[in-house]
């Protein structure tokens, strides 16, 4: 039997879709930094990648009272987003 090693090339993890160069990234990454240390940070979900967005979505549906409310905000959310192209 033949073996093949397999070595990959680490990178930024980053959502795999989004259209931004290394240096608008970093300059994202140090503003939100810069909000964090006035104890104005919040979550950039633009900034995270697909598994901590996952994550995040996960740790958010046990927060969620009244599910078809929820539903509904998504879809305005949604609808306002792909109104705007950002889908």
């Amino acid at each position: 039997t033949t073996h093949r090693t397999l070595s990959t090339t680490p990178r930024r993890l980053l959502k795999e879709d989004a259209d931004r160069t290394p240096e608008q990234a970093e300059a994202a990454k140090q503003s939100q930094l810069e909000k964090q240390k006035r104890g104005q940070g919040h979550w950039h979900e633009e900034l995270a990648s697909a598994g901590e967005s996952s994550v995040k979505a996960d740790q958010d549906a046990h927060k969620v009272s009244d599910h078809k409310q929820h539903m509904q905000e998504l879809q305005r959310a949604g609808k306002e987003k792909g109104e705007k192209g950002e889908l």
